[in-house]
């Protein structure tokens, strides 16, 4: 366990200190990748064996053997579009998990004076992400993942790279999990004049399963660096499975201007599952909907 604790908390360090530069870029990395995730408040960082967890905690890849694929489609406010494929591949040596995602924002008005504009434009991000997470003990899972990240505004290009960390615990409780990770640590090249940091968060959480009924229970603390400057987050997720075949979810988080509250529904069917995702916004910012497909091979 001391190697563990000595990776994490030297992640932690770095993460604190990162979080300190003056610029925060790469905002599409906020939205989350899967609708269940959204839908559970973004509360899944104890979450072991699942692959929609993979941005929260990349230590959640390890788990059952079997193929994952899943695709999702984020329709997010002010007409942000973001489109997620990733899978996971089991080996007898860890798990690998892969990632690439893409965001727009349509246009985007060009105006030079005063009156109509001279055209439009489109906003572009896009992302590679390679993970890997291995159990290291019969109760401890570490997993640790790299991502490429690309964006273009108008004429102009950035790149940029993040790194992320993370552990999930089995407690000595049936049913109970701990996460804690730390994720986009990094940076992006200047667009023009300076270079950003990624929005560094540190997550801590846990889970607990109950099997009569079916009831999973989400609790995750997070610490972000974003464009609002520092925040925390307290996140709550609550799912009800009813016959292995159909999922009632809430969430709510805090520490959010313009959101809180979150719901949800998934259906599994023999090696598919199907999840959708709705989150309000406030201040008349409209609302954000996720749809997800996932196979099981």
């Amino acid at each position: 366990m001391k190697p563990i604790l000595v990776i994490l908390l030297v992640a932690f360090s770095i993460a604190s200190v990162h979080a300190q530069g003056s610029a925060v870029g790469a905002s599409s990395l906020k939205i989350t990748s899967h609708a269940r995730s959204a839908s559970l408040g973004e509360s899944d960082v104890a979450e072991l064996g699942r692959l929609y967890a993979f941005n929260m905690n990349p230590a959640s890849l390890a788990g059952p053997d079997g193929i994952e694929v899943q695709l999702s489609h984020a329709q997010w406010i002010q007409d942000v579009q973001s489109e997620h494929l990733s899978t996971r591949l089991p080996f007898s040596f860890g798990t690998l998990g892969l990632l690439l995602s893409t965001s727009s924002v349509r246009g985007i008005e060009i105006r030079d004076r005063p009156g109509l504009p001279v055209g439009t434009f489109n906003a572009r991000a896009a992302r590679f992400q390679l993970g890997f997470a291995s159990k290291v003990v019969e109760e401890v899972v570490i997993g640790a993942s790299i991502k490429y990240l690309y964006e273009k505004l108008y004429v102009d290009e950035a790149t940029g790279y993040g790194f992320d960390i993370g552990a999930i615990y089995r407690v000595p409780f049936e049913g109970v999990t701990a996460g804690l990770s730390v994720t986009n640590l990094g940076s992006m090249q200047a667009f023009r004049s300076s270079a950003s940091d990624l929005p560094t968060t540190v997550r801590l959480g846990g889970s607990y399963r109950f099997e009569a009924p079916v009831v999973t229970c989400s609790v995750s603390a997070a610490y972000a660096n974003d464009v609002q400057g520092k925040n925390s987050h307290l996140q709550l997720g609550l799912e009800l499975l009813h016959d292995e075949f159909v999922a009632g979810r809430v969430g709510y988080q805090t520490g959010f201007e313009t959101r809180g509250l979150s719901a949800g529904i998934g259906i599994r069917w023999t090696m598919i599952d199907l999840d959708y995702a709705y989150v309000p916004f406030s201040l008349g910012l409209g609302d954000a909907h996720l749809f997800s497909v996932g196979f099981r091979f």
